[in-house]
Parts: C-alpha cells; sequence; structure tokens
C-alpha cells in the first residue's frame, strides 16, 4: 500500500500496543515503525533496475526482517532514544533534499528537522514510561502488519524470505481511499484524546475495525467477480491455463481479470454493476520476439518477478518486456502500453534490464482517463 496508509496502520498498530503507557509517543513510533520496511527502495541508488525490484518487498518485508529488527530497534529507542530520532529526523531530510535542491524545499526541510530538534530535546525518554520489551512487541507488530498489508495488493510480499515464494492476493489497489480516509481519521482524532480516556482505545480500533470489514469486502467482491469472469469464459468455451483478477485505481467495484491462453492472454474490465456482457482484448505473448535470449537468466527473472504475467513488444526499436499485472492506463487495448515494463538491452551475452519509467499523462488525458473509470465503475 502506499506510504501513507503504512503510517496510518503502523500508528494504530503502535496505539493498541501501548498507547496506555505512552500515550501519542506509540503513535510516532509506530508510525516510523510502519515506513521502515519500504527503504528497500533505497537500493535503487546502488544495484541495477531488476535486482532493485526484485529486492523490493523482499527482506524487509518478511516475518525474518520483523523478528531481528525488532529487538534491536527497541533497544535505541529504550536506551537511545533522543540520538535515534535525531538519526532518523536528518535521514528524512537528506532525503527530501535529495529529491528537490530548490532553495524554497531546503528551507523548509531545515525549519522543520529544527523544529523536530527542538522538540526531541525537551521531550519525555520513553524508559521512564516503558520496558524495552513492550518496545519490542509494538515494533514486531508494527513491522510485521506492513507486509502483511502489502500481500493483499499486486506486487506481492516475500514473507518467508529467505524462501523465493511471493504472497499477492490482488484484492486491494495500491491506494484506496475507502480504506485510509476512515481509518486516518479515526487516527486523528486518538491524537486529541487524553491517554487515560476510555475513548482513546475505542476510538483507534473502530479505525482498525472500519478498515479491515472494508479489506474483508473487497475480498468477498474478488470472489464474486473471479466467479463471474470464469462463468464468462465457460459460456464462450474458452479453455485457459489461469486466470488473476485485480481492481482497478482507487475503488474495488471495477475490477481487471488477466486470462492465461497459452500464448496469450485475454484482458477485460468488469464493475459489479455492469449490465452488458464483458469483451475481451488478446495480448500476444509473443515469447519467439525473444529470439537467442529467450532462456536468459535475465528473462527468467524478470518472469518470476512478474508473477508469469508478460508480454514481449517493441518500442522505438528496443526489445520491451511488459508486465502486465498493472494493466494499462486507461481501457486495455491491443496497440496499448502497459504501466509497468523494461527494456531489453542485448549486453555481450546477455541483457541489460531497464525500466520504462511510467507514463506521466497530462493534466487534459489524466483526467479524461479518471473519468472512464469512474462511468465504467457505474457500469457504463
Amino acid at each position: 500500500m502506499d506510504s501513507l496508509t503504512q503510517i496510518v496502520l503502523g500508528a494504530a498498530i503502535g496505539e493498541a500496543v501501548l498507547g496506555k503507557k505512552v500515550g501519542n509517543k506509540a503513535l510516532l513510533w509506530g508510525a516510523v515503525a510502519g515506513t521502515i520496511p519500504d527503504l528497500d527502495v533505497i537500493s535503487k541508488v546502488f544495484v541495477d533496475d531488476l535486482t532493485a525490484n526484485e529486492w523490493h518487498r523482499g527482506i524487509s518485508h518478511s516475518l525474518f526482517f520483523s523478528l531481528v529488527m525488532a529487538p534491536v530497534l527497541a533497544w535505541f529507542i529504550h536506551k537511545k532514544e533522543r540520538y535515534f530520532i535525531y538519526l532518523i529526523i536528518l535521514a528524512l531530510a537528506g532525503f527530501v533534499i535529495s529529491m528537490s535542491l530548490t532553495p524554497l524545499v531546503i528551507g523548509a526541510v531545515i525549519a522543520v528537522s529544527a523544529l523536530f530538534f527542538w522538540a526531541t530535546v525537551r521531550m519525555q525518554l520513553s524508559n521512564t514510561l516503558s520496558t524495552q520489551k513492550d518496545w519490542t512487541k509494538l515494533l514486531f507488530w508494527c513491522l510485521f502488519t506492513h507486509p502483511l498489508l502489502d500481500a493483499h495488493t499486486s506486487w506481492g510480499t516475500q514473507l518467508l524470505w529467505p524462501f523465493p515464494w511471493k504472497y499477492s492476493w490482488n484484492n486491494i489497489f495500491v491506494v484506496d481511499p475507502l480504506y485510509t480516509v476512515p481509518f486516518m481519521l479515526c487516527v486523528i482524532a486518538v491524537l486529541f484524546i487524553k491517554r487515560e480516556s476510555s475513548w482513546r482505545n475505542t476510538m483507534n480500533w473502530i479505525g482498525i475495525g472500519l478498515s479491515s470489514v472494508y479489506m474483508l469486502f473487497t475480498l468477498v467482491m474478488k470472489y464474486v467477480v473471479f466467479t463471474h469472469f470464469r462463468n464468462t469464459l465457460r459460456a464462450m468455451g474458452q479453455d485457459y491455463v489461469s486466470m488473476s483478477t485485480r481492481p482497478t485505481p482507487l475503488n474495488s467495484i471495477l475490477w481487471t481479470a488477466n486470462v492465461n491462453i497459452g500464448d496469450a492472454y485475454l484482458i477485460s474490465y468488469y464493475s459489479v454493476f455492469d449490465t452488458q456482457p464483458i469483451s475481451w482484448v488478446r495480448i500476444d505473448k509473443n515469447r519467439e520476439l525473444l529470439g537467442q535470449y529467450e532462456n536468459s537468466p535475465e528473462v527468467e527473472r524478470l518472469f518470476h518477478l512478474t508473477a508469469g504475467e508478460y508480454a514481449i513488444s517493441y518500442r522505438n526499436d528496443t526489445l520491451v518486456y511488459n508486465d502486465l499485472r498493472f494493466g494499462m492506463f486507461g481501457e486495455p487495448r491491443k496497440d496499448g502500453e502497459f504501466v509497468f515494463a523494461y527494456q531489453l538491452i542485448p549486453q555481450g551475452d546477455g541483457l541489460l534490464v531497464k525500466v520504462i519509467p511510467p507514463p506521466r499523462p497530462g493534466k487534459e488525458e489524466g483526467t479524461r482517463v479518471m473519468v472512464m473509470l469512474w462511468n465504467r465503475m457505474k457500469g457504463n
């Protein structure tokens, strides 16, 4: 899920575990812990695109990582809390400044960092309120619920690292306001309720409950949609090898299906409000375009990374490996470009794999696509 959602979840878990003892500090450290697994994106600075994407949601999103890092981070919070916060502030400030070197941004980051430094100097240390065991428990659950939530999206998480399996249940889009917004409002409300009040715990669990009920709703929708796609294919007399279904952006009403029929995929949208028959778009795998690189290590790694959902094509005379899991920008079409794709550039006896930046549509095109998705969601 997106960073905001993980921050909200981490804060709520922190409050549930330790809020009665340390108050808003549990929210703060829960939010921090909720973002830590996603620091694996820093690997892009040090390794090639393919390796970075293989590492993403790998070890940092595993049970092993949660078990090992929870006591380590708990020790820092309990014994060296101020210095730990200073380190986090400096790291975040450096990251933001590296993204934009405009004087306005640099000035704002320095000002905010100075404010946090001042607040940290004045704060009451956590070791006067709780034990290291308390913090280990908080950090474990915040670190581990992060990959559990991510496992519901399309990328998948390597929960049982070092085993290579990625778990991906494909029942919620990476950004879904109906999951995040009510949850976030409850967490914000908790900030303003006194630690001793029973309403604080109640409000926090209302947020956790609302988000959990919505997650269950998406699973029900997935079952309903999968059944409809399967029955449609049976009525067509269409055999298939496998089928994956997932929601489209920002909702759980309009879904898409990738149906593996051997040498191609059938792709379509379906809204639970649709009254018209499903129409399919055929996307050929075109594996033969790989030629001598068909069984290369790089292609095998991409096949594993994309859960076998791929199509080969050419863009501007460059061989491209398309990741079908994230669909196209807009409705699927025969000549459309997929959001996630990789250039395959011959290099010696192997291939250099480079990520193709996702399309960044202008305001007019973006609005058109959002209107289209909204109309399709309504069954039009």
